[in-house]
């Protein structure tokens, strides 16, 4: 595996991610940043784990997640000295103080569709611009667009942690240091 020297800059890495203005930021930021991306791949390793398992109501476990199961599961991983926290329900989420709510989404960050009329809170993790991946009643762990026919037309909002974790900032760093090779 290459490592990303230190003296780098965000000006010498390309990545395929939110457009976002950091020239001549050191790398440390960068990464700092973006550790979210760590937890965008750790989403996408759970959902290779359960591909085409069904979505559990209550479910918190590789055999089967509801929409806060599967969020929970994935910030539990990469922040394990918080994963009693993350144990909760949408509505727990929105109330968390390890959250922020922000206008400009990144991924890693949550996304957020609040009860409306007959419709229950629901809760999933930003991939990129255009996607996040949850666990619905209707496909179990998938990605869905933000364009999608059901959930584009849905009120919702985004949420960021506010801490970063060794274990993000480390897949991150893994996956951008790749590019070096």
């Amino acid at each position: 595996m290459t490592q990303t020297p230190p003296h780098l800059t965000v000006n010498d890495i390309q990545l395929n991610l939110f457009p976002l203005n950091f020239s001549g930021t050191a790398m440390s930021d960068r990464v700092l940043e973006n550790s979210g991306v760590g937890i965008v791949y750790e989403a996408e390793r759970v959902h290779r784990i359960v591909d085409n398992r069904k979505y559990k109501w209550g479910g918190k476990t590789l055999e089967g997640f509801d929409c806060s199961g599967f969020v929970a599961h994935v910030l539990g991983n990469l922040f394990p000295e918080k994963k009693v926290m993350f144990q909760t329900n949408v509505q727990g989420f929105i109330g968390s103080e390890l959250f922020e709510t922000v206008d400009n989404p990144r991924p890693g960050d949550i996304v957020i569709f609040p009860a409306t009329g007959s419709f229950v809170n629901h809760i999933g993790i930003v991939v990129d611009q255009e996607r996040w991946i949850g666990s619905q009643s209707s496909t179990g762990v998938e990605y869905v667009r933000f364009s999608n026919g059901f959930w584009g037309k849905r009120e919702h909002y985004f949420r960021r942690l506010k801490t970063h974790s060794t274990q993000s900032v480390s897949i991150y760093l893994k996956n951008v240091g790749s590019t070096y090779a």
